[in-house]
């Protein structure tokens, strides 16, 4: 029967202090105080083991960067050759489309070609150009003189050799053409 009802011993004085609004309060400090200091340590314990996470990855991306700069700077010879392509390649456009005009002549020379002559080579210069070909007879050899001649863009025509083919019939040539100075 003994064992049925034990009662709540406390040996230690109560005193008023633990009851008072300042023992109170500071009861609560201390033991609010223990948890806040069991939080504080868990997040510390996690930056600590955070920050192996994230050396691991600055590694990774500085490994990254440096097989990629690897990579762009064995690209630095191919890029300067094509920048000194690129910049011969626009000079000659300019020249071919401000001096030459090769196609407009071209045409031009078409134009006044008759049909019975062939060209087998035609070409430009800076200051002239060169025709080399058959007629297949003499007034389509004069046609093909007279119409160069009559060309805006041409100063001078020369003829640089003829040929008569008795059997055949025609003429074969060659023709010096000097552009004019003046920009058409």
């Amino acid at each position: 029967m003994a064992a049925q009802s034990f009662a709540k011993i406390n040996l230690l004085p109560k005193n008023s202090f633990e009851f008072s609004t300042l023992g109170k309060t500071l009861k609560w400090a201390l033991s609010s105080g223990r948890v806040m200091v069991v939080l504080t340590e868990f997040v510390v314990i996690l930056a600590f083991g955070s920050r192996f996470y994230y050396d691991r990855k600055l590694n990774d991306l500085i490994e990254t960067i440096d097989q990629k700069q690897a990579v762009i700077e064995s690209y630095v010879d191919i890029e300067k050759q094509m920048r000194d392509i690129l910049a011969r390649k626009k000079v000659v456009d300019i020249y071919l489309r401000d001096n030459l005009k090769t196609k407009e002549r071209i045409a031009s020379v078409a134009r006044v070609t008759p049909i019975n002559v062939k060209y087998d080579e035609i070409s430009f210069e800076i200051d002239s150009f060169n025709l080399s070909g058959t007629a297949g007879s003499e007034a389509g050899f004069y046609q093909v003189i007279a119409g160069l001649g009559s060309l805006p863009f041409v100063e001078s025509v020369s003829i640089a050799g003829v040929n008569f083919d008795q059997k055949l019939g025609l003429v074969s040539f060659k023709i010096n053409a000097a552009f004019s100075k003046t920009k058409t």
